[in-house]
């Protein structure tokens, strides 16, 4: 395990999980496969590998995987975690308001920020129009506009079942087409 401890100048000096000496970095061209075996693609990418001085013990940290995920979304042409955050962040938005705003579940925000999951082309592309000056905005017009013509629209009905509708569900049978 890794554990870091800052000095004075705000610098990250990082110990070996193994053996708890000093690490250094050292950056590394790295190429990775990403996809399905038989057609999947070789990303190259540069990675700082932490290398402990004593043990020789190499690993990669958060910092390496998060280059990894940036080069499959360049690869893939959507945003990066730090690029959807940025969007969100520069709307002066918390995660939950930018949800409720744009219809884009919190926890989907969250993977797609934390480099957990890549968000769909449809998505990205959606994004990135709220990115746009005066994306957002158009997006609050649409909302409002929306809620003022159908102001139930945002809740759901139950269908009440009564014991009459359950009897006649219960005869219902789909039959072929002769």
């Amino acid at each position: 395990m890794e554990s870091r401890n800052a000095n004075q100048a705000g610098a990250i000096h990082r110990t070996c999980g193994e053996c708890g000496h000093p690490v250094r970095t050292y950056w590394h061209e790295h190429s990775f496969r990403y996809g399905l075996a038989g057609s999947g693609i070789d990303l190259a990418v540069r990675l700082p590998v932490r290398r402990c001085e004593r043990c020789d013990f190499d690993y990669l940290d958060e910092e390496g995987e998060s280059l990894k995920h940036e080069a499959v979304c360049r690869h893939l042409g959507v945003l990066s975690p730090a690029e959807v955050q940025r969007i969100r962040k520069r709307h002066g938005l918390s995660r939950q308001a930018f949800a409720r705003l744009s219809g884009i579940g919190e926890a989907s925000l969250a993977r797609w920020e934390n480099g957990i999951k890549i968000q769909t082309l449809a998505y990205d592309r959606y994004l990135r129009f709220l990115a746009q000056p005066g994306g957002l905005a158009k997006l609050q017009q649409i909302t409002s506009a929306s809620h003022a013509d159908n102001p139930a629209s945002s809740t759901f009905r139950m269908i009440e079942m009564s014991e009459a509708l359950l009897l006649r569900s219960a005869s219902f049978s789909l039959r072929l087409a002769a």
